[in-house]
């Protein structure tokens, strides 16, 4: 599926300057330790329930300690070190610069920087091949067209398990969305770009992927939908 009013390089470099710049200062917030306001403070709630449900997932897909995880998307790089000390390998790739070595720095803090490869890289031009793939919270600053040719490429590079968020369409987190758009500009998330079961299940299917678990995750001004597929 595709759109002439899609354009993937335009994307990756808005992308790309976002997440480097007043992206990266927002997110490191919400991830960190800062104090947040109430409706950044139930982002940052939301996402710890959704990564620890995430953590559930993969632990139950039997991976052995040492297999290769690509963490697509890592951000500030809570779910690389959580695997990493885990004692999985990791491959940890984001679009942005800071959010790579923001990555690097706290796993080298923790000790263990030498379980992760680090590279800036897109989720439509990342390679490698691995044992499983997990993309948290990045999907959803993708329309459909360009949803559809990221997440082949994830795809790509794993005959196992993918666990991943989007945001499934619905009026009420559309109308939602809209509200927020009255927000001062600091309280404001980047926009969300939700996906219609429709297309996400031509997407699955196309790729040959079957979903194993599926939940909705909502906690304040967070929603997402957190997703296990795999070809078995």
């Amino acid at each position: 599926m595709s759109s002439p009013s899609f354009n993937v390089e335009e994307h990756k470099k808005m992308l790309q300057s976002y997440f480097n710049g007043q992206g990266f200062q927002r997110w490191a917030s919400i991830y960190g330790n800062d104090k947040l306001s109430t409706v950044r403070s139930t982002v940052r709630q939301g996402h710890a329930v959704m990564m620890d449900k995430a953590f559930e997932w993969l632990q139950k897909t039997g991976l052995p300690k040492g297999s290769k995880i690509l963490d697509a998307g890592c951000g500030t790089g809570l779910f690389t070190i959580r695997l990493a000390k885990s004692g999985y390998r990791v491959k940890a790739a984001d679009i942005a610069e800071q959010m790579v070595n923001k990555t690097r720095e706290d796993a080298e803090k923790a000790g263990v920087a030498g379980n992760v490869e680090f590279e800036v890289s897109s989720i439509e031009s990342v390679s490698g091949t691995f044992d499983a793939v997990v993309c948290f919270d990045v999907l959803i600053h993708y329309p459909a067209e360009g949803f559809a040719h990221a997440f082949s490429n994830l795809a790509g590079l794993t005959k196992g398990p993918i666990i991943f968020t989007y945001a499934p369409f619905n009026n009420i987190l559309a109308f939602q969305h809209w509200i927020g758009g009255f927000f001062p500009k600091k309280e404001r998330r980047t926009t969300i770009q939700m996906i219609k079961d429709k297309e996400m299940q031509r997407v699955l299917g196309k790729l040959g992927l079957k979903i194993v678990s599926q939940q909705k995750i909502s906690f304040g001004f967070y929603h997402t939908m957190l997703m296990h597929v795999d070809r078995r």
